[in-house]
């Protein structure tokens, strides 16, 4: 689930830089059908938006969060405490989790799946953990997703290290390949849906968050070298910004899907 190391630097800064995950996250809990979900897996918790969500809106009492991140797991404990909601955390890759199979009345992944190395066998793997007639709930970054910043760094001369720019089409999805996923775990698909948005966004704002999700993949340069990449970054996302800031697309892909009794 991505670059433990790169998340456990950026935990602090999560919340505040990745607000917009928080408001995607109460929005699948919104989506999932209407009933409640006493006990939550929340696979690549992170700082605990999605449990936090079902807590507050389907009833859960019960929750396990799994994240690669001990920075983030660490949060996710005690945002759960502050609520009031028994919890546990297992540092882990989607693969490993030790959870029983069957266990939740709703699995739930918020921001995470794009990240998946392998996304059907993580689906696979999370559709097992909810119990028959459970549910399970996804949110990820659609296709799309900041193309413009994308084509920035496509276009800069010298180049930046190529993943920086491969990274988008090698992480995001669309609303066909996840219904794929979810009816190859076996899962009934309620919904999938995508929502797309365009808007302008501060500079220092864009970059805080693409230094939050994304800085990790420099970490293999050199200190200068690493600084004077993502100086350039910076200085190209300001040139090409507007008095409103940086214009952006934004894509969130949905998916709920139910395990069959």
């Amino acid at each position: 689930m991505g670059d433990a190391g790169g998340w456990d630097r950026s935990a602090g800064r999560y919340d505040r830089v990745l607000a917009a995950n928080r408001r995607g996250a109460w929005r699948l809990a919104r989506s999932l059908p209407e009933r409640a979900f006493g006990r939550a897996l929340d696979v690549g918790c992170g700082t605990g938006f999605a449990a936090e969500a079902m807590a507050a809106t389907r009833g859960t009492r019960r929750v396990i969060g799994v994240d690669p991140s001990r920075e983030m797991t660490g949060r996710f404990m005690a945002r759960m405490a502050e609520l009031g909601v028994e919890a546990e955390a297992h540092v882990c890759d989607v693969m490993a989790m030790p959870v029983p199979h069957g266990w939740a009345d709703a699995v739930v992944s918020t921001m995470a799946y794009h990240w998946f190395a392998d996304k059907p066998a993580a689906v696979a793997e999370m559709a097992l953990r909810a119990r028959p007639g459970g549910v399970v709930g996804i949110l990820g970054s659609g296709r799309g997703t900041d193309r413009e910043y994308r084509d920035l760094l496509a276009s800069l001369d010298p180049p930046v290290p190529s993943r920086l720019v491969d990274v988008y089409d090698a992480l995001q999805r669309d609303e066909l390949e996840l219904q794929r996923d979810l009816e190859e775990a076996g899962l009934r698909v309620l919904d999938v849906w995508m929502e797309r948005r365009r808007g302008r966004i501060p500079v220092d704002e864009l970059l805080a968050r693409k230094d939050a999700t994304t800085g990790h993949m420099l970490d293999d340069l050199p200190a200068d070298e690493r600084r004077a990449t993502w100086n350039r970054i910076a200085a190209a996302v300001r040139a090409a910004a507007g008095p409103d800031g940086f214009s952006y697309t934004f894509c969130k892909l949905y998916g709920v899907a139910e395990r069959p009794v």
